[in-house]
């Protein structure tokens, strides 16, 4: 009788403890911070120096991220040193990221990723308005581009709304050219630089 009692007693401690460890394993589940700087799909509204546009993503393995989309610029004119200024740009773009840092505990650590991947541009050219000899003129620049970025990922907004933000470089193919001929290396020098190709945007999206 006894024995009996003994072994009824460790049966009910073995429950008691491992009802404890439960409790404590889902509780030190639920506290785990979130290592990925990716959800595992989402679908949002970019936002940025290319445009407006969409972009969908989706994570494969846990370090790794894919992205699409499109941007466009609207049609609307700015005035520039009293000139007229219109962008015409509309591209589409694929990303790869890679998260270096995936695993470790610290914010930036699981929010940080760089990006590669390459951008078509259905048209980027920029029309001018010319002022005293030079005549009104339009400057081509070039469609395919290689990107190259970084940028944070899987910030967390409200419920399944997040956001990530880019900064990187559409990087040039070849010189812009000019419909004015004769000075076209004098129209164009200017885009040679970093800013026509720039990428400095924000997305929000919504995860599933």
């Amino acid at each position: 009788m006894r024995t009996q009692l003994n072994l009824l007693r460790e049966f009910l401690w073995m429950l008691l403890i491992s009802g404890l460890l439960f409790c404590c394993g889902k509780a030190s589940a639920q506290v785990l911070p979130e290592y990925s700087a990716f959800p595992s799909s989402s679908f949002g509204v970019q936002l940025g120096t290319q445009g407006i546009g969409l972009q969908g993503s989706y994570s494969f393995w846990n370090q790794f991220n894919a992205r699409v989309g499109f941007n466009t610029v609207p049609n609307v004119n700015i005035k520039y040193n009293g000139r007229d200024l219109q962008l015409n740009r509309t591209s589409v773009y694929a990303i790869a990221d890679w998260q270096p840092l995936y695993g470790q505990g610290e914010w930036l650590a699981r929010k940080w990723y760089i990006s590669t991947g390459v951008g078509y541009y259905f048209s980027n050219n920029l029309y001018r308005e010319g002022i005293g000899s030079l005549p009104n003129y339009t400057i081509y620049m070039s469609k395919v581009r290689p990107y190259i970025g970084t940028g944070l990922g899987n910030i967390h907004l409200f419920k399944n709304i997040g956001m990530r933000t880019d900064l990187g470089w559409y990087i040039p193919t070849s010189s812009a050219t000019s419909t004015y001929d004769d000075k076209a290396s004098k129209v164009s020098n200017g885009l040679r630089g970093l800013l026509p190709g720039l990428n400095s945007a924000v997305t929000i999206y919504v995860k599933f």
